[in-house]
């Protein structure tokens, strides 16, 4: 009885070998960053006050989606400089897909509503969030 159970075992391995397996499975998904729309996060939250002439940095992720590329924006809605020795204000980390980018404040001199963006390699793929950085009080 068990060579006959070795040629039964034989015959349903080669038959499920030979089927083609898209047939076998169901059809794909989309995979979770395809459905995940672009909600950037700022890390420091959506109000933050800054000490005059100190440094401070803010951090800016999107987290499940596919980002192409996050930037900040000044309250002008001005994309902020990449990093210089001139510059009291400027991004880092914010070149193509790379998923996160940081505002960095040198000498703090300049409250607004600061907006970081994210894009999707979708020309529609768009999301925002915003931070209030206020001059702290002595």
């Amino acid at each position: 009885m068990a060579p006959q159970i070795i040629v039964a075992f034989s015959l349903a391995l080669s038959v499920v070998l030979n089927v083609p397996l898209t047939t076998a499975l169901p059809p794909p998904r989309p995979a979770a960053s395809d459905t995940v729309s672009m909600h950037p996060i700022i890390a420091n939250g959506s109000r933050v006050a800054v000490s005059a002439m100190s440094e401070a940095f803010l951090f800016c992720w999107v987290d499940g989606a596919s980002a192409q590329q996050v930037e900040w924006l000044d309250p002008l809605n001005v994309p902020l400089p990449h990093w210089s020795l001139e510059a009291s204000r400027y991004q880092l980390g914010s070149g193509t897909h790379l998923p996160h980018a940081y505002l960095v404040f040198v000498d703090f001199r300049q409250p607004g509503v600061y907006t970081c963006v994210a894009r999707g390699a979708e020309a529609m793929e768009e999301g925002r969030a915003s931070v209030i950085v206020t001059l702290a009080t002595p």
